[in-house]
């Protein structure tokens, strides 16, 4: 098929907060402190605890069930037994595991890391998976970023003689799997102060409770594996999350890990400042193409490898299997702004199916539907000749979670939670499932919910918007991430000296603009549709930055844009 461009449905700009009614330092300006505004920082002692939360980072034994998985995990150790970890596919998964294996074996246990295939055995253990591992000699198992939903699999283990520790971050269902122990921040009656960690981050709590409960130094190397799977995951990047983070990526660019410094030379990071954005668009999408295209095991052996030259050739796999993940998505995305701007008027729940689909990327589908159109999405592909796998991305109060949860008798497996889900169905259920899935929309949000929006964090004129100060003040603000986004702005009335498109398909907007004294270069990807040849422009935009021969330039990136008025 060939590239075409849709233009989707305006978007409404949501304005920052007014410049007034604040308790904050005066020689702030306007731009800086509607950006603090909008993270919910009105005063000097808001912007302390944003910026150093108290008691963080906070005593791993507080998480619940840690004190239970302690003995059984430090028994396994000295008695030499096998210990399966067993990972979720995804960044979080990955990562939590590559951190548990590296902690075990690290303590003189024999460890088997088991991720599942994505497509065969989808999220979760199955039992499959349990027969394998156990079969291998495994006494122990321990999830990472799964399990607590695993009721019948942790049954089926103990029946094979193999105990099951759980580290899960999802909610827990009223019937909790009969484990070992359950570690999981949001265990009904939990008192640790931050529940908002990812399967990463938990992995590492239990790892370094690990370690001081067998008198072992603590490794804060492993912060900057925890790191990845945080900000990969999209868990709040607040609280302890973003002390994980800021200490993570303080390690990463030094890591003495193999297969993570070849990746960082191959995305040119290496002995350089990383930030999340670094994390969310060149690495991350690299750990996940393994098991978007074929299988997860070459990503957790990136992570886990001591040989220099398997880390290059595990790098180079990565990175083909990146590039085939991006075209597909590229065509995918097309196919399916297509299927939607074809029909009228929008759905209150977008579904589609195409053959060019895959069960690797249509999760990457259906997250671009819901940004384009603010609606949940959902994109299926094509699974075996017998069943189609869906992923699932909801914005706003709609739970995917509660809606296909009302499927299950139509379903073969789901899973999720209220933003991210996904299910396998069979052919002939398809149709029913999308009729019921959007009969729940329509009750819920109707034909006529919310537009597709922008948030913007603060408004100005370029030259108060690229002012050092404000690049000091988003320096001191990172990570950035959920709940503390990459700062959006607003400029209003710039001039355009110079506009075309480029890229190898003619697919990115090119523009020059300038207000007052600055001039800078201007970039929007995936432009849809003309953009109108205007004179002067409305932006939004964030900040950014490309390499040119070693030299960094800063750019903006454009979100959004209108003819100034």
């Amino acid at each position: 098929m060939t590239s075409t461009r849709h233009t989707p449905p305006p978007r409404r700009w949501l304005l920052p907060p007014r410049p007034d009614g604040h308790r904050l330092p005066s020689h702030l300006s306007a731009p800086a402190v509607q950006l603090l505004l909008s993270r919910g920082i009105g005063d000097d002692e808001a912007l302390t605890r944003f910026l150093d939360p108290l008691g963080v980072p906070y005593p791993p034994e507080s998480l619940p069930g840690v004190d239970i998985a302690l003995p059984r995990l430090a028994s396994a150790v000295r008695s030499r037994e096998t210990v399966a970890v067993f990972g979720d596919f995804d960044v979080d998964g990955i990562t939590g595991t590559a951190i548990l294996c590296l902690t075990l074996r690290r303590l003189g246990a024999r460890v088997i890391p088991y991720l599942p295939d994505p497509v065969a055995e989808g999220h979760g253990m199955t039992p499959l998976a349990v027969d394998r591992l156990v079969s291998q000699g495994a006494s122990l198992i321990v999830t990472v970023d799964s399990g607590v939903s695993n009721s019948a699999e942790v049954a089926l283990a103990s029946q094979q003689g193999a105990d099951v520790v759980i580290t899960d971050h999802h909610v827990p269902p009223p019937q909790l799997p009969d484990a070992v122990a359950i570690v999981n921040p949001r265990m009904a009656g939990n008192q640790y102060p931050f529940p908002e960690l990812c399967g990463a981050g938990i992995a590492y709590k239990l790892s370094a409770a690990l370690l001081e409960y067998m008198s072992q130094p603590d490794d804060p190397s492993l912060l900057e594996l925890a790191a990845l799977g945080t900000v990969a995951d999209l868990v709040p990047l607040r609280d302890e999350n973003r002390h994980i983070v800021q200490r993570g990526l303080e390690f990463l660019p030094f890591t003495t890990r193999p297969g993570l410094r070849a990746l960082l030379r191959r995305v040119h990071l290496a002995n350089r400042p990383i930030r999340a954005e670094h994390v969310s668009f060149q690495i991350a999408p690299r750990l996940n193409a393994s098991g978007r295209m074929a299988h997860p095991e070459t990503s957790l052996n990136l992570l886990l490898t001591a040989d220099e030259r398997e880390g290059e050739r595990l790098t180079s796999q990565l990175e083909e299997y990146n590039a085939r993940r991006r075209d597909l998505t590229t065509r995918s995305v097309d196919i399916a702004i297509e299927q939607v701007t074809a029909s009228a008027p929008l759905p209150a729940i977008i579904i589609t199916y195409d053959d060019a689909y895959t069960p690797g990327i249509n999760g990457l589908v259906a997250g671009r539907l819901t940004e384009l159109f603010n609606r949940p999405a959902i994109a299926l592909a094509r699974a075996d000749a017998d069943h189609l796998v869906a992923s699932a991305r909801s914005t706003g109060d709609f739970s995917l979670i509660s809606a296909i949860s009302q499927c299950e008798d139509l379903l073969v497996r789901y899973g999720g939670h209220q933003a991210a889900a996904g299910f396998t169905v069979r052919n002939e259920d398809y149709a029913a499932v999308a009729h019921r899935l959007t009969g729940i929309a329509n009750s819920e949000i109707g034909l006529f919910g919310p537009e597709p929006s922008l948030e913007i964090h603060a408004e100005g004129a370029l030259d108060e918007l690229l002012d050092p100060s404000m690049a000091e003040l988003c320096a001191r603000l990172e990570p950035f991430g959920k709940d503390n986004p990459v700062p959006r702005y607003l400029t209003r009335g710039a001039r355009v000296t110079n506009a075309g498109y480029v890229g190898s398909n003619g697919r990115h907007l090119k523009l020059r603009v300038s207000s007052g004294g600055s001039s800078i270069d201007a970039l929007a990807w995936n432009y849809p549709g003309d953009w109108g040849g205007y004179e002067t422009v409305d932006l939004v935009f964030q900040l950014a930055e490309d390499s040119y021969r070693g030299e960094r330039r800063p750019y903006l990136r454009i979100d959004d844009l209108r003819p100034a008025v």
